[in-house]
C-alpha cells in the first residue's frame, strides 16, 4: 500500500488503510505546523522529525501528548524536538464558529475598536512570515453597508453570484455575539506574524519573542472603506 494514501473519515472512524500508526498530511507544502496540528486525528499527533511530517498515534510518545508546551526555546533540551509554541493572535480565530453557527469569540479590542481573525495566508515553510485577515465588529444598528445587498447572514453572504463584489471575503456578514446581532466590516490584514526554525532542525515554529501589537494591522486592498473620507479611523493613529 502506497505511504501517501491519504486517510479518510467516515461516519468518525479513520480508514484502516495506515501504515504502522502513521498518516499523511494532506497539502503540508502549503501549511503551517499551527494549521497541521489543528486537523490531526483524534488519537494522533504532527511529528516533523522526518523529511515529510505526518500523523503518529499518540501512544508512541505518550509524555507529548496533551496541550502544547509554550516555553523559551533555549530551554527545549535534546530530543524534545516535536515541541512547539502555540501562535499569538492579533485576534481570536473565529472563522469555524461563523461558519458552524453564526457566532464569534470574544473580540480583541485594538485601535479602538473590537476586532476577530477569519482566517490567513502566506507560508512559513517559505516566508517565515503569516499574514491574517481581520475585521473590526460593530453592532447592526451601527453597520453603514457599502453595498444594498450587505450585510447578510454567512450562508446568504456565499451564495451571492460569482460575479458580486462582496462574494468574498466576510464584509458585511451578520453574526451574533453576546445574544445580539453584530457585523464584519473594515477588512485589515495583519503582516506580523513569524515563523522561525524549530532550534532542533526540524519545521517551523511560531516566534516565541513575538508579541502582537496595534501597528502591525493595515487596511486590505479589497477594503470597500479604504479610500472613503467618511469611514472610522482608529483612535490613535491614521492608517
Amino acid at each position: 500500500m502506497s505511504d501517501h494514501l491519504q486517510a479518510t473519515s467516515q461516519g468518525g472512524q479513520l480508514s484502516l488503510f495506515q501504515d504502522e500508526g502513521t498518516l499523511p498530511v494532506p497539502g503540508w507544502r502549503g501549511r503551517t505546523p499551527p494549521e497541521m496540528r489543528a486537523d490531526a486525528p483524534e488519537g494522533y499527533r504532527l511529528d516533523l522529525s522526518l523529511d515529510e511530517p505526518h500523523y503518529v498515534l499518540d501512544a508512541e510518545s505518550p509524555e507529548l501528548v496533551g496541550e502544547p508546551i509554550d516555553e523559551p526555546a533555549e530551554t527545549l533540551d535534546e530530543g524534545d524536538d516535536d515541541l512547539w509554541f502555540p501562535a499569538r493572535e492579533w485576534a481570536p480565530y473565529c472563522g469555524d464558529t461563523i461558519g458552524m453557527s453564526g457566532t464569534i469569540r470574544r473580540p480583541a479590542s485594538r485601535l479602538g475598536a473590537l476586532w476577530i481573525s477569519t482566517g490567513g495566508g502566506g507560508r512559513a515553510i517559505d516566508r517565515d512570515e503569516r499574514n491574517t485577515n481581520v475585521f473590526r465588529v460593530v453592532p447592526l444598528a451601527e453597520y453603514r453597508s457599502p453595498h444594498p445587498d450587505l450585510p447578510l447572514h454567512y450562508r446568504e453572504h456565499f451564495e451571492l453570484p460569482e460575479e458580486h463584489p462582496y462574494r468574498y471575503g466576510y464584509e458585511g456578514v451578520i453574526v451574533t455575539w453576546q445574544k445580539k446581532p453584530h457585523v464584519l466590516t473594515d477588512e485589515h490584514m495583519v503582516f506580523r506574524h513569524p515563523y522561525v526554525p524549530h532550534p532542533q532542525g526540524h519545521g517551523y515554529i511560531p516566534d516565541p519573542e513575538w508579541f502582537p501589537h496595534d501597528e502591525d494591522a493595515v487596511r486590505s486592498e479589497r477594503n470597500p472603506w479604504r479610500d472613503d473620507p467618511l469611514a472610522w479611523r482608529p483612535i490613535s493613529r491614521m492608517l
